[in-house]
């Protein structure tokens, strides 16, 4: 199964700005790998967010994240609430 299969929507290009807050909490795991400057970690649990987009508070969990060329990050959200458009 690819990543688009597993997906429960169609994406559809969508470009506005967010505000993300992370709820406060923690997560408990092991290493995986480590070098000098990092670690490669595998927890349990979530890491729960809320995030305001177009005037509108959604809550969700945070699935993956992935650094960018430029040094930003993608953050991919799972939203407990369809977005209202």
């Amino acid at each position: 199964m690819t990543e688009y299969d597993r997906r429960r929507s169609e994406r559809k290009e969508h470009t506005a700005p967010i505000a993300m807050m992370l709820v406060a909490g923690s997560l408990e795991g092991e290493t995986v790998n480590a070098s000098s400057h990092g670690l490669l970690v595998r927890a349990t649990g979530r890491i729960s967010v809320v995030v305001k987009l177009d005037g509108k508070e959604y809550r969700g969990r945070l699935v993956r994240a992935e650094p960018m060329v430029d040094g930003g990050t993608y953050y991919a959200l799972d939203l407990d609430d369809e977005l209202q458009k």
